[in-house]
């Protein structure tokens, strides 16, 4: 009951309350182990709540948006109204009286655009119930279920798919590295793919894709790091529900991790994500993807064991193979030799790919597990991302689930170090907001 609790609250906290009733994990028909299963639901979004007939609202909220110690540029505010306000049916506006672009989401939390403040200024925003909402661009975000999986679009551009087929469309990949539940291809607003998928150094390579090493699990060592030594296996659940606005779009994800060793068929871990789009501003030259994870023991302790790597990894474009074709750095300033296994807030890699520069940048979140993160980058390889057992052993046990929370910043050309530190101070500390109920009628 524990868990069950824990798990509904974080999807409703992060996907919203459509995901609390909408999203639906598989049921098995037989007795085949989850990791084997081959069919799983993908839920559609749900209709907007609508006001009873004959029932007129008009609710206003004043919202008090401060920057804190950091000055802000456009930056999207999230503020939690209170009085359940219908989605789709709340316009913001600017203290000049403007209409400021937004998007009512499902958990009665309204997303809207703020303009540039300095460092401890204020800004009152009036929210108000009735009216069409500002969209900025054409299209915004949208989630689309396509045969590969879940597409995410903005404005028409693509940004990434979350992979849901299990078999590749390759004839040389052994049956055992076989998996789903991971994204690809990940795209730069110039249309550059950042990511690769099955490389044949490293079959069990997925661009952005879940999986640790060292785990014991009672007497059994699964490996859900490289799965082609037949000890663990990776699979999807369920997907959904998928959601999407002029600001933000994206779904929500469910994948078990199967023992393959001792206990063969038994579920370790049961990780479910919240993957988001959202634009940053109009003008950005970047797209911004959160993704949120929560990995829970299902029926007992597994212990994730220090280990330099494992956890939400990435693997960038083929073509950044070696060292001398990739660009790699820190938010500390290290280069790829100096930043094996050191702390950092954000690591970037990238290179050319078709005569074009583009790469990604992860942010870790202050409220991850074990922080500051270790940095795990290969010598050689474009492989990167955080390390949160580098240092010790997370154990995971029932209703004790491990969260960790990233960002990831695409972009074309050269990275962008003074980027990177703003957005992950947006990320990591958010302007402060309170709301306050004006009127209800």
């Amino acid at each position: 009951m524990v868990r069950s609790t824990l798990l509904l609250t974080f999807l409703c906290a992060v996907l919203g309350a459509s995901a609390c009733s909408q999203s639906k994990p598989l049921q098995p028909q037989d007795s085949t182990p989850p990791s084997q299963q081959t069919s799983f639901t993908i839920t559609p979004p749900a209709p907007p709540a609508q006001a009873a007939p004959g029932v007129v609202l008009h609710r206003r909220w004043e919202i008090a948006v401060k920057a804190g110690p950091s000055a802000r540029e456009d930056i999207t505010v999230n503020a939690l109204l209170p009085g359940t306000p219908m989605a789709g049916s709340v316009v913001v506006r600017a203290p000049n009286g403007a209409l400021v672009p937004s998007q009512m989401q499902a958990d009665g939390q309204v997303a809207f655009r703020a303009k540039a403040m300095k460092a401890g200024a204020q800004a009152i925003f009036l929210a108000e119930e009735g009216g069409t909402p500002s969209a900025p661009g054409k299209g915004g975000v949208l989630a689309m279920q396509t045969p590969e999986g879940v597409r995410l679009t903005l404005d028409g551009k693509p940004v990434l798919t979350y992979q849901i087929q299990r078999q590749p469309g390759r004839k040389d990949v052994p049956p055992e590295y076989w998996r789903n539940g991971y994204l690809h291809p990940l795209y730069s607003p110039a249309g550059v793919v950042v990511t690769d998928d099955y490389p044949k150094d490293r079959l069990f390579q997925h661009g952005i894709w879940s999986g640790w090493q060292k785990v014991e699990f009672g007497q059994s060592h699964p490996d859900f790091w490289d799965v082609g030594r037949k000890k663990g296996r990776a699979a999807t659940e369920s997907v959904g529900p998928l959601w999407g606005g002029p600001l933000r779009g994206g779904f929500g994800s469910h994948q078990f991790f199967t023992d393959m060793d001792g206990q063969t068929g038994a579920t370790v871990l049961r990780e479910s994500w919240s993957v988001s789009v959202f634009r940053d501003s109009g003008r950005a030259p970047y797209f911004v993807v959160d993704l949120e994870s929560l990995q829970e023991a299902l029926t007992g302790p597994a212990t994730l064991g220090q280990n330099p790597l494992g956890g939400i990894n990435l693997r960038g474009n083929r073509d950044w193979q070696g060292a001398g074709h990739s660009l790699f750095l820190t938010s500390e300033g290290q280069d790829r030799a100096k930043a094996q296994g050191a702390a950092a807030h954000w690591c970037y890699l990238g290179g050319k790919s078709g005569g074009k520069l583009a790469g990604v940048a992860i942010l870790a979140h202050p409220q991850n597990s074990k922080q500051p993160e270790a940095v795990f980058v290969d010598p050689d390889e474009p492989v990167m991302g955080f390390a949160p057992t580098k240092n010790e052993s997370i154990v995971v046990r029932p209703g004790w689930p491990l969260r960790l929370k990233y960002r990831f910043v695409v972009l074309d050309g050269k990275p962008d170090s003074k980027l990177f530190d703003r957005l992950w101070n947006d990320f990591a500390n958010p302007p402060a907001v309170d709301v306050r109920l004006l009127e209800s009628k």
